[in-house]
């Protein structure tokens, strides 16, 4: 009996917030691709205890990483989702990206699965970046 090929392993993906932001992210991203993707995401919340939250994240790491690593997107550099994941780059492989947005969200739900981790990371960033635009440039050429 032939056996199955190996899926490679993937890079674990999450995107860390403040509020509900994360999670729409992630459904819009999953709406806008039409396919159930694998980022996961965490909340931090009003009221939210910082080293619950710090714990949580930690949790999640561990949950999604296959051994690739793991790449954090979070909305604020500085905040407490930022400050979280800074403090799990050292112990764990983890990379960690600042000022998430859609088209970085849809950019690591459709990652190369060979990538290595840092490329992807780059990958991520420039997705985000050059999706940043000002309409009234582009209409007037300017």
């Amino acid at each position: 009996m032939a056996e199955e090929p190996k899926q490679p392993k993937s890079i674990g993906l999450i995107v860390a917030s403040h509020g509900e932001l994360a999670r729409t992210l992630v459904e819009v991203c999953e709406f806008v691709l039409g396919r159930e993707t694998a980022l996961r995401f965490t909340l931090f919340r009003d009221g939210d205890d910082p080293r619950r939250f710090s714990q949580q994240l930690k949790t999640l790491v561990r949950k999604v990483n296959q051994g690739r690593g793991v790449i954090i997107m979070v909305d604020l550099f500085g905040g407490t989702p930022g400050s979280a994941a800074l403090a799990l780059a050292e112990e764990e492989r983890v990379e960690i990206v600042t000022g998430v947005n859609l088209p970085m969200a849809v950019a690591a739900a459709s990652l190369p699965p060979d990538l290595p981790l840092k490329e992807a990371s780059s990958h991520i960033v420039t997705a985000g970046t050059e999706a940043i635009k000002s309409a009234g440039d582009i209409l007037t050429g300017g």
